[in-house]
C-alpha cells in the first residue's frame, strides 16, 4: 500500500528590497488614507483663499476710506495683499499636516513595520518628503492663481494687477515653492522630535512668536533675525517691489527658506539613520 506525501510548504519571502518607486506608492498610500491628510489641506485651501477674498474685499469696500499711505501700499503691492495673508495662515495647517505624517508612526508604532519592511531608513523619509511637497506643492499653486484671478477682480476698480505686472508671476509661482517648503520643514521638525504636540508648538512657536520677539533686539540686527524665520523671510517672495522696511530682497528671502528646508532635512535624515525606532 502506497503513501501519499505531501511536500511541505514556504512561504516566499521577497528576494530584494524594495525600490524607491515602490517606497513612493507606498507613502502615497500612506498620504491618501490619513484623515488628518484632508483635514490639513481643506483647512489651507479654506482659509489660502478664504482670506485672501476677505481682505481683498474689506480693502476695496473701505477704499474711501484709506490714508494716502495705505492707498499708495494698496496700489503699488496689490499681489502682495492678494497672496501674503492667505499664505500666512495657510502655513500653519500645512505645519499641522507636516508633523503629523511623520510623529503618526512614531506614536502609533507603525514606524517599526515600515523600517522592517524597508530597512534603509533615510530613502523611505525622501519617499515621505517627496509625495508630501509635490501634493503641497501642485495644490498651493491651484490655490495661488485662484486667488489671484478672484483677487484682481474684486480690486480692480482701485488697483489693475496682471500677469504682466513686474513681480506677479513671481509672487504666484512662489506662493506654491514657500508653501511646499513649509511642509518639508514641518516633517523634518516632526522626524526630529518624534512628538506631535512638541514638534507642532514648536514649529509654530519659530514661526509666530520667535520672530516677534527677535524685533525686540536693538538696531537693524533685530529686523534681520526676525525676518530670516521662515515663516517672515518666505513672505517676501509674494511682494511685488523691495520695502525699506525689509532688510532682504524677494529671492533671498526664497532662498534663507530654502537653506532652513535644507539644514532640517539634512538633520532629520541623519536622526531617523542614527536613532532607534
Amino acid at each position: 500500500m502506497s503513501t501519499l506525501t505531501i511536500a511541505p510548504t514556504t512561504a516566499t519571502r521577497p528576494t530584494h528590497a524594495p525600490g524607491f518607486t515602490d517606497l513612493l506608492r507606498s507613502e502615497w498610500t500612506k498620504f491618501k488614507t490619513l484623515r488628518s491628510t484632508w483635514w490639513s489641506l481643506g483647512a489651507m485651501l479654506f482659509f489660502s483663499l478664504g482670506m485672501s477674498i476677505l481682505l481683498t474685499s474689506l480693502f476695496t469696500a473701505h477704499y474711501a476710506t484709506l490714508g494716502p499711505e495705505d492707498k499708495a501700499s494698496f496700489g503699488n503691492d496689490t499681489i502682495g495683499l492678494i497672496l501674503q495673508p492667505g499664505a500666512q495662515l495657510g502655513e500653519l495647517a500645512l505645519t499641522v499636516l507636516g508633523v503629523l505624517l511623520i510623529s503618526s508612526e512614531f506614536s502609533t508604532g507603525m514606524i517599526k513595520a515600515t523600517v522592517l519592511a524597508a530597512p534603509r531608513r533615510t530613502p523611505v523619509l525622501a519617499a515621505k518628503a517627496v509625495v508630501l511637497a509635490a501634493v503641497v506643492l501642485v495644490l498651493s499653486e491651484v490655490i495661488a492663481w485662484a486667488c489671484f484671478f478672484v483677487g484682481s477682480a474684486i480690486v480692480h476698480k482701485h488697483a489693475s494687477v496682471t500677469l504682466s505686472t513686474p513681480g506677479t508671476l513671481r509672487a504666484i509661482l512662489g506662493f506654491g515653492g514657500v508653501m511646499a517648503m513649509t511642509s518639508l520643514i514641518a516633517l523634518a521638525t516632526g522626524t526630529l522630535l518624534r512628538h506631535t504636540a512638541a514638534a507642532v508648538s514648536v514649529a509654530l512657536g519659530v514661526n509666530l512668536v520667535v520672530p516677534i520677539l527677535l524685533q525686540l533686539v536693538p538696531g537693524s540686527a533685530g529686523r534681520h533675525l526676525s525676518y530670516a524665520m521662515p515663516q517672515r523671510a518666505g513672505q517676501l517672495i509674494m511682494d511685488r517691489t523691495e520695502s525699506v522696511n525689509t532688510p532682504y530682497s524677494q529671492w533671498t528671502g526664497f532662498g534663507i527658506v530654502a537653506l532652513w528646508t535644507v539644514v532640517l532635512l539634512a538633520l532629520s535624515f541623519w536622526s531617523i539613520k542614527k536613532r532607534d525606532v
